[in-house]
């Protein structure tokens, strides 16, 4: 009996270490998500301004620290449609990164 009473609270506080860890897990993934559609966002303003697209790609390659998914964002922000270009590009990829 008293080697259970001593267990229990230690078990309980491993299980409320181990929920802590994917919590912590979730916000930093949150952080990144928006950091992320962050830049989207600074692509999109760029592109509203008129910006030349290979300016747009030297500054995400920098940001993201790859040149091939740099130049891939850069073409899809400037592929689309200029109506399309708000708010929600953003949101709808930190939905997406969230997501994965």
């Amino acid at each position: 009996m008293i080697l259970r009473l001593t267990l229990a609270p230690t078990l309980a506080l491993g299980l409320l270490a181990s929920l802590a860890v994917p919590a912590q897990a979730q916000q930093d993934k949150a952080a990144a998500c928006a950091k992320s559609a962050g830049v989207v966002m600074q692509a999109v303003e760029a592109r509203k301004q008129r910006a030349a697209k290979s300016q747009a790609r030297a500054v995400l390659r920098e940001q993201i620290g790859d040149r091939s998914a740099g130049d891939m964002l850069a073409d899809w922000i400037w592929s689309l449609p200029e109506d399309q270009l708000t708010d929600e590009v953003g949101a709808a990829w930190e939905a997406q990164c969230l997501a994965q």
